[in-house]
């Protein structure tokens, strides 16, 4: 009763604010669900035939989750690495049907065509009913595919044994024929640099309709990179500015530093192309990055926040993060401290001013550090110095207990995150692989602390 007074008092808010306009929005999606009624009536003949059947065979129905890029990369991925290893798969024969809700924007048609070569799609008129009504019945957890609609990240670094998608032959020629075009020859080396800002969020949804504030923090200036990217041309690197849609543009002299996301080049192709095909990727951590991920590509993450939520699993993989500033002291915060505050896991804006924590992006000079780490790393197998060594080590280890600790001491893996009052269990750490700026570390060893 308290849960439908609730929804009550929203819609009313939410017509006061936007209007008539939104009246009628709600009226429509009223008279919708209304419509919906005769044929969830007509789906329940197929979830009792289902049900019938599961001595036999299991039929698991799921919506494939198209509403979010990153999802979109990362659900369908982790599926395919554990059907392919017969990781938590059902113990009887089974069969998968997947289908794309028709009210979902698909946010890239490449990436779907990709996944249409590996699941069973089945149109969407006919088992989006059959999903709602499924849910609404005894025993319709065993119907529905886990793997697609859970948040766990791909933390025992199984990525390494398999690679979920791949491109046709005629992708491949597609491609290398597009590359040439804009200018590079065979066995030139790009970079993919991926900076949020706010303008993707937008346009997916408009603010009249969501409030995007909450994730400022997480938005970037572009031209922070442009000094790692003059640096990676000098060293004969190409550096593609990636993005659908941003806010300014990337200007550089150097014809190695292509402003993709602007260009006429960018495709839903070239997107999964690149990000498959790069040296390495730089990313302020969006979900464009789970591509260059799941094709094993090394990444280095800049400028990210909070701190709790790094991609820690691969040893390819590097991190800055940004400065988290103690206003009324003015200065720095360190690893423990941070995770004291309680904003290692905090996903909204507000919690950090909230806090008095002011959050400060990298210099451009600590992201060419890094770059350049990645570069050296990646192209001479340089070493770390015995104290670089050292300070990883440190690092690792400070972070893992901080995990460990902010989990009431069950372990490193799984981490609880609040949403709203509620505390969503989920996996997101195992073993600490991937490295932190060295030279960052070096010179700040206070944040060890």
């Amino acid at each position: 009763m308290i849960k439908v007074k609730a929804y009550l008092l929203k819609q009313i808010a939410d017509i006061r604010i936007y209007g008539v306009r939104e009246l009628f929005r709600k009226f429509y999606l009223t008279i919708k669900i209304l419509a919906q009624l005769p044929i969830d009536i007509i789906a329940i003949a197929p979830c009792i035939f289902i049900r019938l059947i599961r001595p036999l065979i299991i039929v698991r129905i799921e919506k494939f989750p198209t509403g979010n890029f990153g999802n979109l990369i990362q659900y369908p991925s982790i599926y395919q690495i554990k059907k392919k290893l017969n990781i938590d798969l059902p113990k009887k024969k089974f069969f998968d049907f997947v289908y794309i809700d028709y009210k979902n924007k698909i946010y890239n048609r490449q990436l779907v065509k990709m996944w249409k070569r590996k699941f069973n799609f089945l149109s969407g008129y006919l088992l989006d009913p059959i999903s709602r009504v499924n849910k609404l019945l005894p025993g319709w957890r065993i119907h529905t595919i886990e793997a697609l609609n859970t948040r766990d990240r791909d933390v025992d670094n199984l990525v390494a044994k398999y690679q979920p998608l791949n491109f046709t032959n005629e992708e491949e020629i597609y491609g290398k024929s597009m590359l040439s075009k804009i200018g590079l020859k065979d066995g030139d080396k790009f970079v993919c640099l991926i900076v949020r800002d706010a303008a993707y969020q937008k346009k997916k949804i408009s603010p009249r309709y969501r409030d995007w504030s909450y994730h400022d923090y997480r938005n970037q200036e572009v031209n922070n990179y442009l000094l790692a990217s003059e640096e990676l041309a000098k060293r004969g690197y190409y550096v593609f500015r990636m993005g659908t849609v941003v806010e300014k543009a990337f200007t550089s002299s150097n014809k190695k530093i292509i402003d993709y996301a602007n260009s006429n080049f960018r495709s839903d192709f070239m997107d999964v192309y690149l990000a498959a095909k790069c040296f390495f990727c730089i990313s302020t951590g969006v979900g464009f990055d789970y591509l260059p991920y799941f094709f094993k590509r090394p990444i280095v993450y800049s400028s990210t926040a909070p701190v709790g939520d790094l991609h820690t699993t691969r040893e390819q993989n590097m991190h800055i993060t940004k400065h988290h500033v103690l206003k009324r002291e003015k200065r720095r915060l360190s690893i423990s401290e941070i995770f004291s505050y309680g904003v290692a896991f905090a996903y909204d804006s507000k919690v950090f001013k909230e806090k008095g924590i002011e959050l400060i992006d990298n210099t451009p000079e600590e992201i060419k550090d890094l770059v350049i780490e990645m570069v050296e790393h990646l192209e001479f197998s340089k070493k770390l110095t015995p104290e670089s060594e050292e300070l990883q080590k440190s690092f690792k280890k400070l972070y893992a207990a901080n995990i460990k600790h902010f989990n009431e001491g069950s372990d490193a893996e799984n981490v609880l995150l609040m949403s709203g009052n509620t505390k969503i269990k989920t996996r997101m750490h195992g073993t600490i692989r991937s490295r932190y700026s060295s030279k960052f570390l070096k010179e700040n060893k206070n944040w060890l602390n």
